[in-house]
Order: C-alpha cells, then sequence, then structure tokens
C-alpha cells in the first residue's frame, strides 16, 4: 500500500521556495537599483569634471595667447628703428654692431624676452641680446628656420622649437624689415607658464598641429607624440630642426570604456597609469590643442558610494514595508491590550500628581528659607560693616575733630584779618578753610559708600583703587596704635571680579585685624600688597602684620562664627566669617596662617577680570 504524502513536509517545502524566490529577487532588485545609480552618479560627475576641465582649459588657452600677444608688437616696432636697417646696410661696421646689440640687450631685458637678434637676407644673425654668451646667435644661420622663410615672404612668421645653438626651447616671433633687408626675431621662454601648470590641479600638455607634446605640466610626457609621427612629418622636422635630434616616441595610450560619451584613457606617467578623463581644445589661430587630462578616482568614488547608498535604500525600503506589514500584525494586539494600560496609566498618573504636590511644596519650602538665608546673610555682612565703623568711632571722630578745630582757629584768624584790612592773608586762610572742608567732605563719603546696603552684582574691581578706599578707612585707627600701614606698588591695572564694598569690607576687617595684632606688641607694620597667580587666574590680596600669630586651637576656628580672642566687648567674632563668606559669594576663597618670619598671613583669593 502506497505511503501518503506528509503534508506538513510539502508546506515546509513551498515556504522555503516563497523564501528563496523573495530572497532572489531582493537581490536582483538591489543590484539594478544600485547599478542605475552608478551609472548615473558616474555621467554626472564625470559631465561636471568635463565642463570644469572646459572652463578651465578656456582659462589656460586665453592666459597662453594673451602672454604671446603681449610681445607682438616688439619686433615690429624694432623693424622700425634705423639703427637696424642701417647696420642691415653696413653688416661689417663694427661700431654698428655693437650699437644694435646694446639696443637689444635693453629691449630684451625691459620685454622680459628670451632674446631678441636681428637676420639678414641670407638667414645669418649679424647682432643678438645675447651676443655676450658663449651659447650667442651671432654669426649662426637660420635660414632653414620656418619663422625667417614666412617672415620674409609675407612680412611676419610664429614658430615654436628647441633651439638649435643654446638647446633651450621658445616661442619665436619674427617680422621682416623694409623690403626683404632682414627679420628681427624675439624668442619667449614658456618655462614659467609650465612651471606653473606643474603646481595646478588635473594635469595639461600642449600639442602642434602634428601631434607633438612639446609644453606638459608633467616633464616625462613631453616631446612626445599624441599618434605616430609618419615619415613625411619626421622628415620635415629634420629639416627645420624643429625638436632637434630627439626620438618624439609615442606617448603610451589606451582607451578605458566608462562613458559611451565621454574620453576616458589610460595614460603612462613616470611611476604608473592615470586613468583620466581626456578634455581638448584648440588654441585658436596658432593651430596647437590643449589637453587636459583629470583623474576620475574620485568620480568612481562618489559613484560607487552612491550606488551603496541605493542598495542601502532599497534594503531599508523593503525593511520599512515588512516592518509596516509587522506594525498592522501588532496593532490588533495593542487594541486587546489598551484597556488594561489605560487603566494602569490612570492610576501612575495619579500618583504622580499626588508625588509632584509634595515635592512642590518641598521645593517651595527650600525657596523660602533660602530668600531668608540670603536676607540674613545680608543683614549679617551690613551689621558687619555697621560694627566696624561703630568700633572705629573713636579714631574716625579724631580724624574729623582735628580739621573742625583747625576751621574754627582759621575762621577767627580770617575774621580779624578782614577788620584789619589784611585781604591777601584772609584769602589764604579762606583756601585752607576750603582743603579742610573737602577732607571732612572725603572722610564723610567713604564711610557713606562703606555703611551703604547694596545686592551682590560681580563686575571689575580696580585693586589699587580698594586697597585706597580700605586703608583710608582704617588710617585714623593705625596711627592711633601707633601702626604703619605698608602698600607696596600694585601690579598696573589689575582688576579682579567682585563688588567693590564688599571687597574693601573684607580688606577692613583684615587690616583692623592686624592693626590690633601689631599694637599688642607695641606697634608695627601691617602690610597690604597684591599679587597675580596666572595658572589659577586669581589675584591675591595679602596682610601681613607684625603681631604674635595664630596658635594651632585659634587656627582650627579661624572662621568660626562668633570666635575670637579679642577681650569681650572688643568684637562679636562675626568678622573673618562674614569675611570668608563674601570671598566664597565672590567666587574666591579666603586663608589664615602664620609667615615664617613671624606674625599673621591672610589671603584673599579672587578671580581676575
Amino acid at each position: 500500500m502506497p505511503k501518503p504524502p506528509n503534508t506538513e513536509d510539502s508546506a515546509a517545502a513551498r515556504r522555503w521556495r516563497r523564501s528563496l524566490a523573495l530572497l532572489l529577487g531582493v537581490m536582483l532588485g538591489g543590484a539594478a537599483v544600485a547599478y542605475g545609480a552608478w551609472r548615473l552618479s558616474l555621467d554626472l560627475a564625470l559631465a561636471q569634471t568635463q565642463d570644469d576641465a572646459q572652463r578651465h582649459l578656456r582659462f589656460v588657452a586665453h592666459e597662453l595667447t594673451g602672454a604671446l600677444d603681449k610681445y607682438e608688437a616688439v619686433p615690429q616696432v624694432l623693424a622700425r628703428h634705423p639703427a637696424l636697417a642701417g647696420l642691415l646696410a653696413q653688416p661689417t661696421s663694427q661700431v654698428r654692431v655693437a650699437e644694435v646689440n646694446a639696443l637689444l640687450v635693453d629691449v630684451a631685458r625691459d620685454a622680459a624676452a628670451a632674446a631678441i637678434f636681428l637676420i639678414d637676407a641670407k638667414g645669418l644673425t649679424l647682432a643678438s641680446s645675447n651676443w655676450r654668451d658663449n651659447q650667442t646667435f651671432v654669426g649662426q644661420n637660420y635660414a632653414y628656420r620656418p619663422y625667417f622663410r614666412d617672415a620674409m615672404a609675407s612680412g611676419g612668421g610664429h614658430f615654436y622649437a628647441r633651439g638649435s645653438t643654446t638647446g633651450t626651447p621658445g616661442y619665436f616671433i619674427a617680422h621682416r624689415l623694409g623690403q626683404a633687408a632682414g627679420v628681427v626675431v624675439l624668442k619667449v621662454s614658456l618655462d614659467e607658464m609650465e612651471s606653473n601648470w606643474a603646481r595646478s590641479a588635473g594635469d595639461l600638455m600642449l600639442a602642434d598641429a602634428r601631434g607633438v607634446v612639446f609644453l606638459a605640466s608633467r616633464p616625462e610626457w613631453k616631446y612626445r607624440t599624441l599618434r605616430p609621427l609618419t615619415a613625411a612629418a619626421r622628415a620635415e622636422l629634420h629639416e627645420t630642426q624643429q625638436y632637434g635630434d630627439l626620438p618624439l616616441a609615442s606617448l603610451a595610450r589606451e582607451p578605458s570604456r566608462v562613458s559611451d560619451d565621454l574620453r576616458v584613457e589610460r595614460v603612462a606617467t613616470a611611476s604608473a597609469r592615470l586613468r583620466a578623463l581626456v578634455t581638448e581644445l584648440p588654441v585658436e589661430g596658432r593651430g596647437w590643442t590643449l589637453l587636459s587630462f583629470t583623474e576620475i578616482r574620485g568620480a568612481e568614488q562618489i559613484a560607487a558610494g552612491r550606488a551603496w547608498a541605493a542598495a542601502l535604500g532599497w534594503v531599508s525600503l523593503l525593511l520599512l514595508l515588512a516592518y509596516l506589514q509587522l506594525r498592522r500584525r501588532r496593532a490588533r494586539e495593542r487594541l486587546a491590550a489598551q484597556g488594561e494600560l489605560r487603566a494602569a496609566y490612570d492610576s501612575l498618573e495619579a500618583r504622580i500628581a499626588e508625588r509632584t504636590q509634595e515635592l512642590q511644596a518641598r521645593v517651595d519650602e527650600l525657596h523660602r528659607i533660602e530668600r531668608t538665608l540670603r536676607a540674613t546673610q545680608d543683614e549679617l555682612v551690613q551689621a558687619g560693616k555697621l560694627a566696624v565703623l561703630g568700633q572705629m568711632a573713636a579714631s574716625i571722630t579724631h580724624e574729623i575733630n582735628q580739621p573742625l578745630a583747625a576751621l574754627r582757629a582759621l575762621n577767627d584768624n580770617a575774621r580779624v584779618f578782614l577788620e584789619r584790612g589784611m585781604q591777601a592773608d584772609a584769602v589764604g586762610n579762606l583756601e585752607a578753610i576750603d582743603s579742610l572742608t573737602q577732607r571732612i567732605a572725603a572722610i564723610v563719603a567713604q564711610l557713606k559708600g562703606f555703611a551703604r546696603r547694596d545686592e551682590l552684582r560681580v563686575q571689575p574691581v580696580q585693586v589699587a583703587t580698594a586697597f585706597q578706599a580700605a586703608v583710608a578707612l582704617v588710617g585714623a585707627e593705625a596711627r592711633r596704635q601707633r601702626v604703619t600701614l605698608a602698600c607696596p606698588q600694585v601690579p598696573e591695572g589689575l582688576a579682579v571680579l567682585g563688588q567693590q564694598v564688599r571687597v574693601e569690607q573684607v580688606l577692613v576687617n583684615l587690616l583692623r585685624n592686624g592693626i590690633d595684632a601689631s599694637a599688642e606688641q607695641g606697634g608695627g607694620t601691617v602690610t597690604l600688597q597684591a599679587e597675580v597667580d596666572a595658572a589659577a587666574g586669581q589675584a591675591l590680596l595679602r596682610v601681613t602684620d607684625d603681631g604674635p600669630g595664630l596658635s594651632d586651637d585659634v587656627q582650627a576656628r579661624l572662621f568660626e562664627p562668633f570666635f575670637t580672642t579679642k577681650r569681650r566687648g572688643e568684637g562679636l567674632g562675626l568678622g573673618l566669617s562674614i569675611s570668608a563668606s563674601i570671598a566664597n559669594a565672590l567666587g574666591g576663597s579666603l586663608q589664615g596662617g602664620n609667615r615664617e618670619g613671624g606674625g599673621a598671613q591672610f589671603t584673599l583669593r579672587l578671580p581676575l577680570a
């Protein structure tokens, strides 16, 4: 009895065949898309490259013809010079030869020509700008040169050739004198233009009507031919000696099939074969052809990249279609679970709203506490300034009382002088009174500025100005306690980022502490100086005293609020704490310690402006 076919195996085989057919279709489609993208991109890139090469060739041709045309008038003008006609009439006259040689030397130098020479009707050179050179043209016969024959026949001639005398190539421009009396010839060197080609983008060559390359950006291409020369052409070149005895071998060129509409060739170079797009442009009126060879490797790489991109796009499209199909399949499953997700979302949203309210309440409380702390800190800073002013009240009162007493004395004297008619003495007293009132006004203004309540706004502060203000505020107290304030020269233009009043407040606190410490030793010097730490981008404002210094216990609690080493009633112990807080708020720091020579030293670090 025959065994029945296995239904599951048949279905699996059909699925396998469908998958194989689908994979084959995807691969063929991707290959077709990639090839089309490669072909289109390469054609567009090569067309753009050819357009660029055509523009470059037009520019080079214009530059070449312009460089040669500017010399056309030189031999024409020289042909009218009487000295040349005189030499042709008296070719054996040494005086006329010397005169024409000197003339040609000057003209060649001014015109930047390689050489200028005069030939008689038989082709013999009578005078030349290179008459001093070992390889001079004088005495050479150039009757075989086409430029001589053309000039004698039609009045003018042009010819590019290697010099038969010097071996140096150049472009010859000839013009006939009178009725076939002779020819004046100017030779132009194109070496500078050839050097410019070697430095420019792309490779260039210039070929004559026979296809001989006589200018090229690559030295190995020079004096090669674009096509094999015929025997007649070689015989004519030998007769004119245009390129001397050079072999003039053909340039190795092989067509490379890349585009039906564009010429791509493999051209031999000194190191390898250059695969390049060939563009030609005839040079109008000279029978020459300019050729550009632009390597197409970059265009092929761009085309290959776009082909890969197209293939990836094809695969991405197929994946997108598969994803959309899978998405439709999964949509039904999502609809079934949507109800449960909505319920869970509503529950979670309620919990998040509740938690958000709690967090917002805490944030509001923190903001309130922060505002309270900031207000307290500002009040504490202001209280510290007022406390400093209160502690300095006696010294400040003495500082103001002295000029007030002097004002009374000067005023009484001025009245007496006026009664006695002593006007000059009275005016002197009034001027002294004016000076003393200005002094009192400056002291009061300094105190008002120091006591002013202000918000913290960071801006550039001149260190020298802050030093002067701080010293002015504590100067009276220092003199009362027989302490000298020293302030060395501040670096010119030194400024820090801070706030004028608060920087002054810190300096006043440090100076007063230094004055009190030095006074305990019976007097001394408190030094205020500034340095720059360029590596850290900070200014170091140091206050140094001659006091007993700081013990280890005191150093450990220096910036602790309400800690003080002074007697009861002489301080609250907030000065250094407030100063450290101000330094931190300004982006700096305050450190204290002992110096090696004795006494304490405090350093206020602030960022440079």
